[in-house]
């Protein structure tokens, strides 16, 4: 078993999820319904966060496992629910530990994250200038969640899909005069999947890739909007 030693870095799972600040009273629901986590409010955004690995590993794992995420955000999810659990065992305290905790998160969540080979590399140093060199550690298998991701989708995790990413509006177009109606939801490319799947789910839309490593599905057909969107998204509340 390895030893628990002084180590000049240490890993620190955060959870945070971040909106306009005009849902700032939909977090504190969401901070008094879960029981967790704290709130905080800046000039454009209103960002919940949870730090404490106890509230994490007995109240946030619970809750993705019971209702699993879907493509990148669940391979993320993966990687996230395996470190927590390595932390809360102390593993983190050890030297091969923190090694593979590093290297199996480090990247996560890359198409937004700033980090890259060169402050990774910083890292390392670290750790070789107090050890001196550092030992072979065996890769981590991910806990993955044992949900079928291929199931279809559940009009609940539509609806939340569209509450963070999802947007309705109108726009009008002088050249033509003619007004138009557009339902969007945008996400990073490496989640289409979620985005095809939502083609089947609403029997309409189409999937375009963007430039900016994202993709978005969209709907701008009236007939559809109000025959196959609405009834679902509105109807049945």
């Amino acid at each position: 078993m390895s030893q628990k030693i002084g180590l000049p870095i240490r890993p620190v799972p955060i959870f945070n999820i971040t909106q306009s600040k005009i849902e700032f009273d939909l977090f504190i629901e969401i901070q008094k319904k879960l029981g967790i986590g704290k709130v905080y409010n800046n000039r454009q955004n209103v960002i919940f966060v949870v730090k404490s690995i106890d509230e994490i590993v007995e109240v946030l794992l619970p809750l993705f496992d019971k209702y699993p995420l879907r493509g990148s955000k669940l391979v993320g999810y993966n990687i996230f629910k395996t470190v927590a659990l390595m932390i809360k065992e102390k593993k983190h305290l050890t030297l091969e530990g923190l090694i593979q905790i590093l290297n199996l998160s480090y990247f996560m969540n890359k198409e937004t994250s700033l980090r890259t080979d060169d402050s990774k590399e910083i890292l390392v140093k670290k750790l070789i200038e107090k050890f001196g060199g550092l030992p072979t550690v065996l890769d981590i298998v991910l806990v993955n969640n044992t949900s079928n991701n291929k199931e279809p989708l559940t009009l609940e995790f539509v609806r939340g899909l569209i509450d963070g990413d999802g947007s309705f509006n109108v726009s009008f177009v002088t050249t033509r005069r003619r007004i138009n109606v557009n339902f969007t939801v945008v996400c990073e490319l490496s989640s289409i999947s979620v985005l095809n799947d939502l083609v089947d789910f609403f029997n309409c839309g189409t999937v375009y890739k963007l430039q900016s490593n994202a993709a978005r599905y969209q709907v701008q057909n009236v007939e559809d909007m109000l025959d196959k969107i609405y009834p679902l998204l509105f109807l049945f509340l």
